[in-house]
């Protein structure tokens, strides 16, 4: 069976970030149908299209908003709260799990192979880019495989949230503008479903920079993993 010309995972999570955006503009303003119609051989190709398309834009803004400010500047990056012993306890409340530490045994090891190129103290930007790029992981092509697909997986759940919250937003006003209970209640489910693949997203984010550090820790210099 020849591979597919495209990531699965990508490809998707651009169809369904862009297919709940244009589902929303039908609801909104009546264009372009797409629910509730039967759509010829063209028509579909075209409605995908289009699909895709608002997928890739809507990426753009989803990373800026939940993975620059919101993981980045409020709730820090993975590499960071994986290699400190304390977090801040309200947000942890909150994220117990993004805020589960590495264990000392391999934050140890982590801090010990980067001190002497560490780009600066509490740089965890570059410290993961130090580990991601360094030669022991580059040349573990199964170790590359693994975190390529929980990046696809925190990618798509970052857009399809990003779309959802940004939906039940509009739902949830011109619902109350409009005085229409069906919107308001389609906002809430949007709202419930966004929140919960912002969860998931975080999951795979942590998990990117947890198997990365993990892996990191316990290789030797010749780029395996110590036995």
């Amino acid at each position: 069976m020849k591979e597919l010309p495209f990531d699965p995972y990508d490809f998707f999570g651009y169809i369904a970030s862009g297919l709940v955006l244009v589902a929303l503009a039908q609801v909104v303003f009546g264009f372009p149908r797409v629910i509730g119609t039967d759509l010829k051989a063209f028509d579909v190709a075209i409605t995908i299209l289009t699909v895709y398309i608002v997928g890739q834009i809507v990426a753009g803004p989803a990373k800026l908003l939940l993975e620059d400010l919101l993981v980045h500047r409020v709730l820090g990056s993975p590499t960071e709260n994986l290699l400190r012993s304390k977090a801040p306890r309200f947000r942890k409340l909150l994220f117990p799990g993004f805020y589960r530490p590495l264990p000392s045994v391999v934050r140890s090891k982590v801090e010990a192979k980067i001190e002497a190129f560490r780009p600066a103290p509490h740089d965890s930007e570059g410290i993961f880019l130090t580990v991601r790029y360094s030669p022991e992981i580059l040349k573990d092509e199964r170790l590359l495989v693994r975190i390529d697909k929980f990046r696809d997986l925190y990618g798509f759940n970052r857009n399809v949230s990003f779309s959802l919250l940004l939906a039940a937003t509009v739902l949830l006003v011109l619902g109350r503008i409009q005085a229409r209970a069906s919107l308001v209640h389609f906002g809430i489910v949007a709202t419930v479903a966004g929140v919960l693949l912002l969860y998931r997203f975080l999951k795979f984010y942590r998990q990117y920079s947890y198997e990365l550090l993990n892996c990191y820790a316990c290789m030797s210099e010749k780029g395996k993993a110590d036995v």
